[in-house]
């Protein structure tokens, strides 16, 4: 009877152990996905009016689609789909060099999106001369400010 309650002491921690692993994955998988709250849209989607669309898309990716309005008619105009990243999205895009993406960084905070431009990649592609991506920062938009 020995060997059995050994057996049986060891089957025991091991499920414990097992059932631990499994909820901190199921854990760290939960916080790995963003909050519903940075879904919608900031800034204002009217012509002429800065806007960045963030949208839930299939698969866990997020859609991203903004258009940025610069002085004499330049503007940034982007539209793709990244991923959630610990605390903001990532989205890679075409470079002017295949081997040096854009990457654009969405960050989250107190209602506002902030763009960040990592290495200044995205901005020669996706704007005009006088556009930049690279720390613009738009309010969500409230329901009924469309």
């Amino acid at each position: 009877m020995r060997g059995h309650a050994r057996v049986a002491a060891w089957a025991g921690i091991l499920c414990g152990v097992i059932g631990a692993l499994s909820s901190a994955a199921a854990a760290n998988q939960a916080s790995n996905r963003p909050l519903q709250s940075i879904f919608g849209i900031y800034g204002r989607l009217a012509p002429g009016q800065d806007s960045i669309g963030v949208s839930e898309r299939p698969g866990g990716k997020i859609g991203v689609a903004l258009k940025l309005y610069y002085s004499m008619g330049h503007t940034c105009q982007l539209t793709g789909e990244g991923e959630w990243r610990d605390d903001h999205v990532a989205v890679v895009a075409d470079g002017l060099d295949a081997n040096r993406p854009c990457k654009l960084n969405l960050f989250f905070e107190n209602g506002h999106v902030l763009l960040k431009d990592e290495g200044l990649r995205c901005t020669p592609v996706y704007c005009g001369a006088r556009g930049k991506l690279d720390n613009v920062r738009l309010p969500k938009a409230s329901p009924d400010s469309k």
